[in-house]
């Protein structure tokens, strides 16, 4: 990474790679990636096509499919016992450190 003398940065295209590789195996989203390494995100999404475009020689790295989970709130119907197992109550943990918690 090289500063010029008003402040741009320039990467290398070994960067840009090493960065595109980096948001694929993180699982964040683009924004919070370029928000984190101080990125504009226009520049990233021009190196993304890029590395993805179908150059010879480089391969695209797959990413993982999006899963989706249901809850479902346990009934009023399961009374007492449902309530000393600890049912009605969700924590959710997310990348980056970010956890919810609900009580039924």
């Amino acid at each position: 990474m090289r500063v010029l003398a008003d402040g741009r940065v320039r990467r290398t295209e070994a960067e840009w790679r090493g960065l595109v590789d980096r948001f694929e195996q993180s699982g964040l989203s683009m924004t919070a990636l370029c928000s984190r390494a101080k990125l504009p995100r226009s520049s990233f999404v021009k190196w993304r096509r890029r590395r993805l475009g179908g150059r010879p020689g480089v391969e695209r790295s797959p990413r993982p499919s999006p899963r989706f989970v249901e809850w479902v709130a346990p009934s009023s119907a399961q009374g007492e016992a449902a309530k000393e197992r600890g049912a009605g109550e969700l924590e959710l943990s997310l990348p980056g450190g970010v956890v919810l918690r609900w009580k039924a």
